[in-house]
């Protein structure tokens, strides 16, 4: 199946995934993820609250982003990692 292509879904999300992540290279990887899961996955949305699922799942993928760049604080503006020497 085809992602969708809403913008305003996607900034929504998108605004949502930067409270989790200073960089936007990283929001953007959380929010494609999270709509191709849903994609893959349209039964995850079988519930009483579409927006808690999307959420939650947006959430998850934040969690797995931030635990690919160890030592970058939750809500971090920088993209540099604390053992990487500053240029």
């Amino acid at each position: 199946m085809a992602a969708p292509r809403d913008p305003d879904f996607r900034e929504a999300l998108l605004r949502w995934a930067r409270k989790f992540v200073g960089s936007d290279v990283a929001a953007i990887r959380i929010v494609e993820r999270t709509i191709n899961v849903l994609c893959n996955n349209p039964e995850l949305l079988d519930v009483s609250d579409v927006n808690e699922a999307v959420f939650a799942l947006l959430r998850r993928h934040a969690f797995d982003e931030i635990e690919r760049l160890p030592g970058v604080p939750l809500g971090s503006t920088s993209t540099e990692r604390d053992d990487e020497p500053a240029l």
